[in-house]
């Protein structure tokens, strides 16, 4: 089968199994994805209390206030509004690029508005809110299995229910810290140069003087790479814990042997999805915005940087976001990050489907194999 014929195949397996069960997925998402949403408003306030403690208590000279970053891809976040020197013109502006390790281009039009683009792989951010919604891999992964299972034996036999979210979820329960245990070590060992950078430098805090310039670029180029190779060779730990009775170490075992002979697709694949997922969020976020910014008029700075051709630049995955003169109503800043966290459900919920679609696929080649090989 050729590449575009697979790519297409399995898509369209992800789309079918979601648009058939996607009840099934939200109810088993929805009781973690609201303590997310709820963790992630908190978190928004807390940090504004906090920065605004900042700049009271060290009367920073060149922080004017506390204000909000409104864009395409987190949805928003406080950060500070400068005070800055303006040129005749009354405003600044400027460009920026790189093309190594991560390729990125990013413009300012020197009224608050930035325009970014970026090869990113992830497509998702390890925020703490999207580390709750990454415990719903387990309970999805086992629905997407026993789903698979209930339609290979309604091939041969009657029709069978599929499975309820009261089951999945009394199932998950028997593994709870199993499930905790694991995606623990999981987020450790996928970032783990980082972390043992960040250890050394937590212990050793001199360091961070002494190391040159030229070090430091060098781990954060192997730290990025060792994440990336470890995030495709561990990413069938999931369906690993749930299908196969291993320890915590073997499951991770267990997906390297799995993803071993086809790393190069499993990155293609997840590289093409963190894509797609990242131009989802931005239009997403983008329109929404857009029909907020017509009822809310604090956000008419926000209407104005997403034009039709910057809007447009989403679909390729562009992000767009602006520093606003002052901080939104709480009615609207909620608004937006309970937006940000459905749609974060939403591709939560297509990461577990297609992980656990790659384990059975694995699974079912490594038994061709083994079938070839005992006739032989």
């Amino acid at each position: 089968m050729s590449t575009d014929n697979y790519i297409k195949k399995l898509a369209g397996r992800i789309v079918e199994l979601y648009r058939n069960h996607c009840g099934l997925f939200w109810r088993i998402m929805m009781p973690v994805a609201v303590i997310a949403i709820v963790l992630d408003i908190a978190m928004f306030f807390y940090l504004r209390t906090g920065l605004e403690k900042e700049i009271k208590d060290r009367d920073v000279p060149y922080v004017e206030a506390v204000t909000a970053n409104v864009n395409t891809s987190s949805g928003i976040h406080p950060t500070f509004k400068f005070k800055r020197e303006v040129d005749d013109t009354g405003s600044w502006s400027g460009m920026n690029w790189q093309f190594y390790l991560i390729p990125n281009f990013q413009s300012t039009d020197g009224k608050g508005g930035l325009w970014k683009w970026e090869l990113d792989f992830l497509g998702l951010n390890y925020s703490l809110p999207i580390m709750f919604l990454l415990l719903t891999f387990y309970p999805l992964s086992l629905a997407v299995a026993r789903i698979s299972e209930v339609a290979q034996i309604s091939n041969t036999t009657e029709d069978l229910p599929a499975p309820t979210a009261r089951e999945i979820w009394r199932d998950t329960g028997r593994k709870a810290f199993t499930v905790f245990a694991a995606l623990f070590i999981f987020l450790l060992l996928i970032d783990v140069i980082a972390n043992l950078y960040g250890l050394v430098l937590l212990l050793v805090p001199s360091l961070d003087r002494m190391f040159p310039f030229q070090l430091t670029s060098f781990v954060f180029t192997v730290s990025n790479v060792s994440h990336i190779y470890l995030l495709v060779t561990l990413s069938l730990y999931n369906p690993c814990l749930i299908l196969e009775n291993k320890s915590i170490i073997g499951i991770f075992c267990r997906s390297h042997a799995l993803v071993s002979g086809a790393r190069l697709r499993f990155f293609g694949i997840y590289f093409l999805t963190g894509w797609i997922a990242s131009v989802v969020t931005s239009v997403l976020l983008g329109a929404v915005l857009l029909v907020f910014s017509v009822f809310v008029p604090d956000l008419a700075q926000v209407r104005d940087a997403l034009l039709p051709l910057k809007f447009l630049s989403l679909f390729i995955g562009g992000d767009i976001g602006v520093v606003l003169p002052q901080l939104l109503s709480v009615p609207t800043t909620v608004a937006i990050l309970i937006v940000k966290g459905l749609i974060a459900t939403f591709l939560v919920s297509i990461w577990a489907i297609l992980t656990t679609l790659l384990y059975l696929e694995r699974i079912s080649v490594e038994s061709n194999d083994l079938k070839e090989a005992v006739e032989l």
